[in-house]
Parts: C-alpha cells; structure tokens; sequence
C-alpha cells in the first residue's frame, strides 16, 4: 500500500463509502424517461447531475419542480462529471433562477483536489460529458508532461517512531496542549492523541499524520526543552521531508496542511522571515489547492451526496485551519512587507461559540480581521483604512500574553504605514500606538519569565523602542526606560546572539537620537550667544534616559550608526 493511500482523509473516507440509495420517483425528469433511467424527481436530479445531463422537466411536471424548487439549496451541487454543468446560470422551466454556477469551483472529497471549473485537468471530462461517452474521462492531468521522467518515489525513510518513545510524545502532546493550541486551536488534540497512540502501537496513520504530530513535539519541545537541540531539530527535519517530499504532497490532506501550519509557527520562532514568509504562502496555497478556501455550497463535487456529506462533518475543522493559516500568512507578511495570499476567506470571529474558555482562537481571528490589508492605491483612503484599523485594534481585547504582543506588533505595523504616507501624524495615533506598546510589556517578561519563546518575546520590545525614538516626543521618550529596561532583562534571560544583538541596537538608536539632540542644541547656543551648559542643564532629566540606565548595558563592539545622524527622526 502505497503512502498516498494511507494518507487519505479517514474522515472523508469512511463517509464516501457509506454512499446514498436512491429513491423511487413518481415524476421522472426528461433525460431520465429518454434513457429510462431512475429518477429521484429533484431538480436537478441525482441522476442527471452524476451523469452530466441537462436536467429537465416536461410542461406537466412544472407544478412538481416548483415544489423541489424550494428545497433545492439543501442539495447536493453537481458532481465534476457534471463539470460541463449547465451555463453560467441553471433556470428551472418557470425561468427562476435555481444555481448560479459560474464561479464555481471542482473539489474532489477523496483526494481533497480543489481547481476551476476551467481548468485543463477537468477539460477532457468536460468535453467527454458534451458527447455523452459511455466512460467520460476522469478528472486526472493527462498529458500534464511529456512523459520522459519517472515521477520520483517518496524518499522519507525516517522511523519517527523508533527515534522518540510513545510517552515522550504524551508529554510533549500535553506541553503543546497547554502552550499553543490555545491560540492557535486547529487540531482536534483527543482524535489526533488516539491516531498517534494507534500510530506507535503498529496501526499506521500514515506519513500526513507523521509530519502532523511532528510539528506538535517540536513545539512542545520548543516551549519545554523535554528534547535536545538536536533531537528537536531532528523531529522537525523529518516533517519537513514529508510536507516537501514530490511523491506525498501530490495530494493535499487535512493532515498535511495542519502539519504545514505548526511548520510555519515553527519557522517564524526559529528561523528568518523570507523563510517564515514562505512557509505561510506555501500553506495558503495548500489551503487553495484543498479548496478549504471556498464554502461547500459554492464548489461541485465528484461524489454527490455521500461526499458533502462527508465534508459538512468537518466543516468546522476545514474552516478553522484555513482561518488560522491566514491568520498566520497576514501577520508575517504585513510585518515583513510581502504580499499576502489572499484567499477571499470570510471572518468567522464568533466560530465555535460554545467552545471552552480556553479557546483563544477566535482573538486571533479578531485581532488579524481589524488589519487593514495593502490592496488600495489610494493615499488618502488608505490612510482613512489604516486609521480605523488602528482603532479597531485597541477596541480588540485579548487575553493571552502572546496575543497581546500580537495587537502590538499590529500597531506598530500600521503605525510604519501611516508615517510613510503623513508627513505628521496625528497625535491621538501616536498616543493609541504608544499605549498598545506599553501594555504589551508586561506581557513580554512574563512570557520569558515561562520560558515560553514565542516568536515575538524579544521583536515586540525592540520595535516598540524603535516606534518610541521614531515619534520623538516627551510621552514617548517617557516610554524608553521601562523598554529598554524590558529588554534587558529578556536578554539577560535569554542570553542569545539575536536578543543581545536587539538591545546593543536598541541603545545606539538612543545615543543616536541623544547625539542629533546634542548638536541641534549646540547650533542654537551658538546663535543665541548663551553659553554652553553643563550637561545636566541641558538635557534636563525628563526626557532622556540617566546615565546610569545607559552605562548600565554592556558595551558593545563599535557599529558605525553614522547614517542615523543624517535621518530625520522627528515628524
């Protein structure tokens, strides 16, 4: 048995196989009498939307379709051999229009395969369907390629479950249940304890399953230290040769795009951000490819009935991982200044209303939904869209520490957008990003406090430092001690390369701005004939940090920081 084949939807699976028996109908539909074919009487008829044909109603049977009429959008949509499908729009013999049809999409349960309608993979069925052939080609890429190369075989070797025991994956389960799944809520943890318990006992789950509870152990080991360096390192390898493995991602799951997502947290915490970038985009267009990204009344399906059937059954889990993974693409792409995969996708921010207060999740949707994305070219609408975004954002509440620093981080990314379309910002902005700011610090010490590295513990603070000397006003230079203090203390804590490397940064950006000062008041003095102050006198102790909160870092080598003197920090 091929990796593929254990690696279908269990889910959808099992519900394609129970199937549906047709009823008996008193009224049959035109192409059913023609072919003398049973006929369940609904508009359009299960016969005729498996088959292709164009499903009619004979004048005396008007009465009988306008009573199906009503009930039509509980049915299920055409299936892709019905791809030709009717045009654009389907009217029923009264001239009401019954589906609209033209921007649908083709999904295909078993292989969770999502593609238009007009597409060449689903052209041949099309046209087999229009010539009304006994055995219309499947919805396959024939001649997708010439055909000289053999596809590769799936390359991943790796025994995940020699390498790491049944009870350390218990613990690390717990950690990641406690830690992250609180905010980012897409996996069912009771199904997926089970598949894994089965799945280390000898019943494979399949390598979609591997990838899966692989990202789950190397962030529970991120967020524990349960593993070694390497025995984390090596967990998130394996994941990483399955999700990009030829031969397993041709067929996108459930599983697979869950796994894809963890990978992106994964790389956003330990990684650079071209590389986190790509993993969100590389799971956005997953998400496309699976079609999760389309309600199940705008899409037909392969399989009739039994398939959506079994896609309603985890509607909720399809929308939940699609949200969360454009939760993720939004936010490091609108910090980072890429673009963003934008799906479409509609905001369910009250999703799962009767979910147990530990259920963060739909904060996050909240917080990313208040963002307003870079799609309009117009200045001036745009900063109207950037300030009210930013309102939306304080108005968010939130209560995890790690979605605090989240709302911060928003702030301050639309704070860089409007200082680059107003020469002054207003000040009721400044003083809304400054408060943002502020309360996210609290939250970053206690974050490395717990010995929880989430990806922004040291960023947030860096970049409210950098937002705080950029607006250069009393309020907000009365905000640096206690940062720079935060910082310090992560640093100390954390005692790495990037957190020493973002406070030796943080203070030459002060010195910078405390320098630009010092020459700007040594011009006016020798204007105005006054003579030069001591230094206590002219910088007054109000705004600018003691010598003692700047002496108390260690020193760093010599950066040349001269090209800051030349900026103009003041708006």
């Amino acid at each position: 048995m091929t990796h593929e084949v254990q690696d279908a939807n269990a889910t959808v699976s099992s519900a394609l196989s129970s199937g549906n028996m047709r009823q008996r109908s008193r009224q049959a539909c035109a192409p059913c009498r023609q072919r003398k074919r049973k006929c369940d009487g609904k508009f359009p008829c299960s016969t005729c939307t498996g088959y292709g044909y164009d499903c009619q109603f004979l004048e005396d049977s008007v009465k009988s379709v306008k009573r199906n009429a009503d009930s039509v959008s509980s049915l299920p949509l055409p299936s892709t051999k019905a791809a030709r499908l009717s045009e654009a729009t389907a009217k029923s013999p009264g001239g009401r229009s019954v589906i609209s049809s033209s921007s649908h999409g083709i999904l295909e349960p078993s292989k969770l395969r999502y593609m238009g309608r007009h597409a060449s993979v689903a052209f041949p069925m099309t046209v087999g369907l229009d010539m009304q052939a006994a055995k219309p080609p499947r919805l396959h890429s024939f001649a997708y390629n010439p055909g000289v190369r053999a596809e590769p075989s799936c390359g991943v070797s790796f025994d995940l479950t020699a390498f790491i025991s049944w009870d350390k994956v218990q613990s690390l389960m717990d950690v990641y249940s406690s830690t992250v799944h609180p905010v980012f809520g897409l996996l069912d943890m009771e199904r997926l304890y089970h598949r894994c318990e089965e799945h280390w006992h000898g019943k494979a789950q399949g390598l979609g399953l591997e990838a899966l509870i692989s990202g789950v152990i190397a962030l529970g080991s991120l967020f524990s230290g349960f593993l070694s360096e390497e025995e984390e390192t090596r967990v998130m390898l394996h994941a990483k040769d399955i999700l990009e493995d030829a031969s397993v991602s041709r067929i996108p799951s459930i599983d697979k795009i869950a796994g894809w997502i963890l990978r992106t947290i994964y790389v956003r915490s330990t990684s650079r951000p071209h590389s986190a970038w790509l993993c969100s985009c590389t799971t956005m267009h997953l998400v496309e490819a699976a079609g999760l990204h389309q309600p199940l009344d705008a899409v037909i399906l392969t399989t009739g009935g039994s398939g959506r059937k079994a896609l309603e059954d985890i509607a909720e889990t399809r929308d939940r991982i699609a949200q969360v993974a454009q939760c993720l693409n939004i936010i490091i792409a609108y910090d980072y200044g890429r673009s963003v995969v934008d799906l479409g996708l509609t905001w369910k921010r009250d999703s799962r209303c009767d979910a147990p207060s530990s259920d963060l999740t739909p904060q996050l949707f909240g917080l990313v939904g208040a963002v307003p994305l870079d799609n309009n070219a117009d200045p001036v609408a745009r900063r109207d869209e950037l300030a009210v975004g930013l309102e939306n954002l304080a108005k968010a509440s939130v209560e995890h520490d790690f979605l605090i620093l989240v709302k911060a981080d928003l702030a301050f990314c639309i704070y860089r957008r409007i200082r680059l379309l107003e020469s002054a910002t207003p000040q009721a902005q400044l003083d809304r990003v400054i408060e943002i700011g502020r309360s996210a610090l609290p939250s970053a010490r206690r974050l490395v406090a717990q010995n929880h590295p989430w990806w922004n513990v040291v960023c947030t603070v860096f970049q409210f430092i950098c937002v705080l000397v950029a607006i250069d006003t009393t309020e907000s230079l009365e905000s640096i001690p206690e940062a720079v203090e935060t910082l310090e203390m992560i640093a100390q804590r954390l005692n790495t390369h990037l957190a020493n490397e973002a406070l030796h940064t943080a203070r030459h950006l002060i010195n910078a701005s405390l320098e630009k000062k010092r020459k700007g008041i040594s011009i006016l003095e020798r204007v105005s004939g006054i003579s030069a102050p001591t230094d206590s006198d002219r910088l007054g102790g109000q705004w600018l940090p003691s010598d003692s909160l700047l002496d108390s870092f260690p020193q760093t080598p010599s950066i040349d920081m001269d090209f800051l003197l030349g900026m103009d920090l003041l708006l």
